[in-house]
């Protein structure tokens, strides 16, 4: 199972690896120059006629001979145009931008010349990027050229990724909102034919890149610009045609690299008679769509996948021939249709896929077994028994040797296992999912004639809990989740025995949950030794507290003597003693059970306390509260007495008629909401020794104190216990101007909190 599950894993890893790398390869269009290899040789198959009704008028080699160095004076491109006007051909494309002004006279003699000509179009042309923020700017013919001309349309040329001009775009701009320039052939086409051309149409967007068919090189008739302007062509061959004028010449830079297969360039000029021609057959190759091109791309890459399952390693090898000959057969029948499939990626895709599962299904078996066998060597125990060493084999009879040594290595395991848990000090027993028992070890087991095998839970309980804890075990047992702080439960056996039962997981090597084991750990020494503890706890809270809460009463209200206050103050620091020692025994034995305090009520009730003591001595205990009413989540009492400990250290350590400032504050920490108490007093400060050991158990320096009581040392440990609790903090320090500050910080109750937000 494991192995085919494993099988299943790496099947569905190669197919999403090649998935992958066939949608990336389609999406970034990665292997175009390769498409467009593909591409240039099926389009030479079958090249379009050129169309005789386009005449090419070529400034090219002889011109630049006869009429001198380019550019020429305007009147030279007068005489061109009164040629042409007396011919009367069907539309002019005059491909020479003319978006600056010459001589005043020239440009209005050209521009009377142009006007002699019906269906003229001028080339105009676009600045990146554009002023103002503009994406770019239109630079039109100057305007007695503008003015002349039918129209004007864009001739920008798109490149592929390899600098060969293969596509047209049709127009330039937001086809969408009518803000757009068709190109010029475009506008010569809808002159010619009284309407837009139908790949116009169909087209959707500007952005849309249409693959344009090449007739063989110099198929377009052509003319020289010096015959025609010197009337050495007969007017005849002019009538009626589209005649299409620009730079031949090489000299000249209007050379571009097209898809003709024999690596060299050809004219702007022809380019736009190429694309009339493919305007007036309307045989644009047009890509397929992106998401077509990838299902196409994926088709035989699944293929192949689904046939591992089923098919021979013989004919796998033929299956993916054949495939990635049908990938080439469709890019062809399709150009037959006019669409182009790119296709490389998936051509990829198949070469990609094969080797990648031949090399997963010939390592499969072998990488199984030997990763099965190092991780078996890894978490092996070492029990004592002898193997013997495994001698020099091929890597398969090795490993197949290793398998049976690991076999027999788990069942002597699992004997050595059996015998310690049958060892355990402890009972212990196993249960499966339904309940049943079976494993129970010697202790367990005991005075048992008939054994526990298969025993039901519940009898297995009966055996051993008390009907007075039986249903509270139960409860443990059948809760979802464990608890966090205490995954266990204390119950007394039916001798008398006190028991913690703790339930665990029996889980497969894959998670699975197979049953559960039952630990009993003996804790009766531990029970007794906790019950005694709360006697003592019991025995300072109550029994030593009670003298000294009388003799607080007998001194009420008794003017006494020196001797009267000392014992008065002792009686009080017992009180704080046992209160501080009792708080800290108990903080750790009980779970927190929080509510909604008011803080500066709280620490004012601790404040009013302590009067009678800052009254003996003249120390005013000043409390400033702009908390605006916040709560706490805490518990009351021992935030109190936190409280009482913090002012009443404040009162001990302040000089006689000093002040002591409570500060309560609403204030963030990290982000978070607290409420900070702030408690000031006048005294010395803290000594430099104590700084780093203010929250020590007994750590106290009554040096610098100006009450005759002296403190024990616990009442700041007890605090911070009491704050740590809580989830908040608490620190001491020096202030500039004299005295110690001890700062509360308190997490705001959850609904304030929300408010605060």
């Amino acid at each position: 199972m494991r192995l085919r599950q494993r099988l299943v894993m790496e099947w569905l890893a190669v197919a999403l690896l090649a998935s992958c790398v066939v949608a990336a390869l389609t999406y970034w269009d990665s292997l175009s120059r390769f498409d467009n290899l593909v591409h240039d040789q099926l389009s030479a198959i079958d090249r379009p006629v050129p169309l005789s009704d386009v005449l090419i008028v070529k400034i090219d080699e002889d011109s630049l001979a006869a009429f001198g160095k380019w550019p020429w004076p305007r009147t030279r491109h007068a005489e061109l145009f009164d040629q042409l006007a007396e011919n009367q051909p069907a539309a002019i494309g005059f491909d020479i931008l003319l978006s600056e002004a010459g001589n005043p006279d020239d440009d209005r003699q050209l521009a009377r010349s142009m006007a002699g000509n019906r269906n003229l179009f001028l080339p105009l042309h676009f600045v990146f990027p554009g002023g103002n923020g503009a994406e770019y700017d239109v630079k039109r013919p100057v305007e007695p050229f503008s003015a002349a001309a039918t129209g004007l349309g864009q001739v920008n040329l798109v490149f592929d990724t390899d600098g060969v001009v293969r596509r047209a775009a049709l127009c330039f701009g937001d086809k969408a909102s009518g803000k757009e320039w068709p190109h010029l052939i475009e506008q010569i086409y809808r002159s010619v034919h009284g309407k837009p051309s139908p790949a116009y149409d169909r087209l959707q967007d500007c952005d849309k890149n249409l693959l344009m068919p090449f007739a063989l090189r110099g198929g377009y008739p052509s003319v020289s610009y010096a015959a025609l302007v010197n009337g050495e062509v007969p007017g005849a061959f002019l009538k009626g045609k589209v005649v299409l004028i620009g730079a031949t010449a090489n000299g000249l830079g209007d050379q571009y690299p097209v898809p003709l297969g024999d690596g060299g360039t050809l004219a702007g000029v022809e380019i736009m008679a190429n694309l009339y021609g493919a305007l007036s057959r309307d045989d644009f190759v047009i890509p397929i769509p992106l998401p077509l091109q990838l299902l196409l791309s994926l088709l035989p890459v699944w293929v192949l996948l689904i046939g591992f399952w089923r098919w021979r390693p013989r004919t796998t090898i033929m299956v993916s021939f054949a495939l990635l000959f049908a990938i080439l057969l469709a890019s062809v029948i399709l150009m037959q249709f006019a669409l182009w499939f790119a296709p490389g990626t998936a051509l990829v895709g198949v070469i990609l896929v094969y080797p990648i599962w031949g090399w997963r299904r010939l390592q499969a078996t072998s990488d199984f077994m030997d990763s099965e066998l190092q991780n078996f060597h890894r978490s092996k125990i070492d029990i004592p028994i002898m193997r013997s060493e495994l001698g020099p084999v091929d890597v398969i009879t090795g490993q197949a040797e290793q398998l049976t040594h690991a076999i027999s290595h788990v069942r002597d395991l699992r004997r050595f296992i059996a015998d310690a848990l049958s060892n355990l000090p402890d009972p212990m027993f196993i249960t499966d999912l339904d309940g049943k028992v079976k494993f129970v070890n010697r202790l367990a087991q005991a005075g048992m004639e008939d054994g526990a095998q298969d025993l039901a839970l519940d009898d297995m309980l009966n055996r051993f809990v008390s009907p007075d804890d039986l249903s509270e075990v139960k409860e443990y047992l059948d809760q979802k989740h464990r608890p966090t702080k205490q995954d266990y439960v204390d119950f007394t056996s039916l001798d008398g025995q006190i028991f913690a039962m703790r339930r665990a997981p029996v889980l497969s090597d894959d998670g699975t949950l197979r049953g559960h084991i039952h630990y009993l750990a003996d804790i009766t020494e531990v029970a007794h030794a906790a019950q005694q503890r709360e006697e003592v706890l019991q025995l300072l809270s109550h029994d030593m507290r009670a003298p000294q809460a009388a003799i607080l009463a007998l001194l009420d209200g008794k003017e006494g003597d020196e001797t009267t206050g000392r014992i008065e103050g002792h009686a009080r620091r017992t009180l704080a003693l046992a209160d501080n020692f009792v708080g800290l025994a108990r903080i750790d034995a009980s779970e927190f059970a929080g509510e909604d305090v008011l803080l500066a009520e709280l620490v004012a009730e601790a404040n009013d306390s302590l009067w009678p003591l800052g009254k003996a001595r003249d120390i005013r205990c000043e409390v400033d509260d702009q908390s605006d009413g916040a709560f706490v989540s805490g518990e009351p009492s021992s935030l109190y007495r936190s409280f009482v400990n913090l002012i009443d250290n404040a009162i001990k350590y302040s000089p006689d008629g000093g002040t002591v400032t409570i500060m309560i504050r609403v204030t963030e920490l990290d982000g978070q909401p607290f409420v900070s108490v702030a408690i000031a007093d006048q005294g010395d400060g803290i000594s430099e020794e104590m700084l780093g050991h203010l929250f020590e158990r007994f750590a106290s320096d009554d040096s610098l104190a100006h009450s005759s009581i002296k403190g024990a040392g616990l009442g700041l440990n007890f605090v911070a216990k009491v704050m740590e609790r809580h989830g908040g903090h608490i620190c001491g320090e020096n202030r500039r101007d004299g005295g110690a500050c001890f700062t509360v910080l308190l997490p705001l109750a959850p609904y304030l909190e929300e408010q605060v937000e």
